[in-house]
């Protein structure tokens, strides 16, 4: 067994698991405060309701004869609720407020359109992407073109591009040259 077989073995569907929990992170709709508050709200109806359990179930247990290391049955848990209900406002709210900064810019600022540099880089990483699947081999001097010209691309025509190169990958429709990154 080789060193380069392993690292491609390994490598390809590590890199493949990456690309796709970063596609599905980068595309997964972030809940709004409405559906957090909402959320807020069954979890203190649940704790409410394994609260009155609790006390329910500390009423009917038999009282020890002897006192020993054990917890307090009958201890004031409105504090404790009271408590628990403000760490969950607080870290909600953390969570909601760092949520909706999150998505306010992108909401108010649309990606510029495409220039004619935009346009003939991603033309050209195109015909690199689709002569290397006639070939059915993806290389150094394919992965180095595609570094050199990412920064002329938008983001959405490079995630198109490393989507089809890592589909195919995937679908063995291509193979590395080298080890290493594809991208």
């Amino acid at each position: 067994m080789s060193i380069p077989s392993t690292v491609s073995r390994i490598g390809i569907p590590l890199l493949t698991a990456l690309a796709g929990f970063g596609l599905a992170h980068a595309f997964t709709p972030r809940p709004s405060a409405e559906a957090l508050m909402r959320r807020i709200d069954r979890q203190e109806a649940r704790m409410e309701a394994l609260a009155r359990r609790l006390e329910a179930s500390a009423a009917s247990l038999p009282v020890p004869v002897a006192p020993g290391p054990q917890a307090r049955v009958g201890m004031d848990l409105s504090g404790l609720r009271e408590e628990l209900r403000q760490m969950l406002r607080e870290e909600l709210s953390t969570a909601v407020v760092s949520a909706d900064d999150a998505r306010f810019p992108e909401k108010e600022q649309a990606p510029p359109p495409p220039t004619a540099e935009n346009m003939a880089a991603y033309e050209k990483v195109h015909r690199m992407v689709e002569d290397s699947l006639a070939s059915g081999s993806w290389g150094r001097a394919q992965i180095q073109e595609l570094r050199t010209l990412r920064g002329q691309m938008t983001d959405a025509q490079y995630m198109e591009l490393v989507r089809k190169l890592v589909a195919a990958l995937n679908n063995q429709q291509l193979r590395l040259e080298e080890p290493g990154s594809p991208i």
